[in-house]
């Protein structure tokens, strides 16, 4: 091996190496806004580095080294690592920047200070986009826009409380709404740290694993399998039935590979990307955005805690749920709401119609009915929206967790056919030549 051939294979290795170095030195930046910039740039310049790095590492695989595989897999996890690690602190940074914004308009409107004045003071501690949405903000508010307008989804505060403040200022409430929202907000942002975590590893880990197995069998059909094959047809050895399917597998993953890249790389390639979006923004707003618009059993939590803040203020329900329907949300969700207050105001049983509008089930309907006889009604309604988020997200953790011992066992089963395949010829060998 000449120089040249050491520079090529050591040169991805070495700016791999660099990018991890680069990422440790942005870690050690010290907190505040004058090295924040320096951190991206850091940052930016480590995955610039490591994407050169893996680009390398695909041409030392394709040229048929085969340390350059085993490295391209190494790179693959460190590069899906980081990612993952800087989705995460991103997300705490951008709730926390949320949470704090609620509060900020909690108090403001507790003291009757301007919200004008005090977004503008709150927003000279920003900059970047959020800054530019904060100045904006307080351009509107000094030039009379309503209240409702803090509703507007624009990453200023959790999707959702939006649809909470939205009533809160339809029905004069907007103090008492913003204070219970984000008690209930500050109270969940821990709880929702960690169910985004152990959602986003369950589903990382299948993303990670098939990649990878199917690069180390389709190396193993690519480079090795073929040349198997010639030497044991110099032996003279009539191969066994699954050792020939495989070499004749091998040749067709060799001539059509670009048929088997997209469901085997390009499925994985999708959930990781969404278990990245999942982590970044929430899995219920994910999933609420995503569904929302054709089953509204995602938006009835925030139905039920809109509803009741002006159920608390005396407001007749189906008062409160006509002003739930002026929010802008998805289409079905506005049909089946009207449809609920015109039976409300025919004098259907209220809780019942709820359930025929597929906003509540039969058992959370006898809830609310028996709190509503015993005056805890806001309480109960409350404490019924809590319990069909804690539901979901326990499903969706769960149905997370099968993907782990389903993919291990598809993953088991790929290795052991090639395993067993390869070693088949070798004892049949060795009892032609005993």
């Amino acid at each position: 091996m000449d120089g040249t051939q050491i520079g090529l294979i050591s040169g991805p290795f070495a700016l791999l190496f660099a990018s991890i170095v680069v990422r440790v030195i942005s870690a050690v930046q010290p907190e505040g806004r004058a090295s924040a910039a320096r951190r991206s740039m850091l940052n930016q310049l480590s995955y610039v580095l490591m994407a050169i790095a893996i680009g390398g590492l695909v041409f030392l695989t394709f040229a048929g080294y085969a340390i350059g595989f085993f490295g391209l897999l190494i790179g693959l996890v460190v590069c899906v690592s980081l990612i993952t690690t800087d989705l995460r602190v991103a997300s705490a940074r951008a709730r926390a920047n949320q949470v704090e914004f609620l509060w900020l308009l909690a108090l403001a409107v507790r003291s009757g200070r301007p919200l004008a004045d005090e977004i503008e003071a709150y927003a000279k501690g920003t900059d970047g986009r959020r800054h530019r949405i904060l100045m904006d903000l307080t351009n509107r508010l000094r030039e009379g826009i309503p209240l409702t307008e803090l509703a507007v989804p624009q990453g200023l505060l959790p999707r959702s409380a939006a649809l909470q403040i939205h009533c809160g200022v339809t029905s004069a409430t907007l103090h008492d709404t913003l204070r219970a929202t984000a008690v209930r907000v500050t109270k969940e942002l821990t709880d929702d740290e960690d169910e985004a975590g152990n959602i986003a590893s369950a589903m990382i880990y299948p993303s990670l694993i098939v990649p990878i197995t199917c690069l180390i069998v389709a190396f193993l059909m690519y480079q090795v399998i073929p040349k198997f094959g010639r030497i044991f047809a110099d032996f003279g050895t009539e191969l066994p039935t699954p050792t020939v399917l495989l070499i004749q597998i091998s040749r067709t993953v060799s001539d059509y590979w670009y048929l088997y890249l997209a469901p085997l790389f390009y499925v994985p390639l999708g959930i990781l990307i969404l278990s990245c979006v999942g982590q970044y923004y929430g899995w219920r707003v994910v999933l609420q955005s995503l569904l929302g618009h054709w089953f509204i059993r995602w938006h009835s939590p925030d139905v039920l805690r809109a509803a009741a803040l002006c159920v608390n203020q005396g407001t007749p329900l189906d008062k409160a749920l006509h002003s739930i329907a002026k929010h802008p949300g998805p289409l079905r969700l506005r049909q089946r709401l009207a449809w609920a207050i015109d039976t409300l105001q025919e004098g259907a049983p209220q809780w019942q119609t709820l359930q025929r509008a597929g906003i509540v089930t039969y058992s959370e309907a006898v809830v609310l009915e028996t709190a509503e006889n015993s005056g805890n009604l806001s309480w109960a309604m409350d404490m019924v929206a809590s319990q069909m988020e804690q539901r979901t997200a326990f499903r969706l953790a769960a149905l997370t967790e099968i993907l782990r011992p389903i993919v291990l066992l598809a993953v088991a089963l790929s290795v052991a056919m090639v395993v067993i395949c390869i070693f088949l010829p070798l004892i049949k060998l060795l009892n032609d030549l005993s």
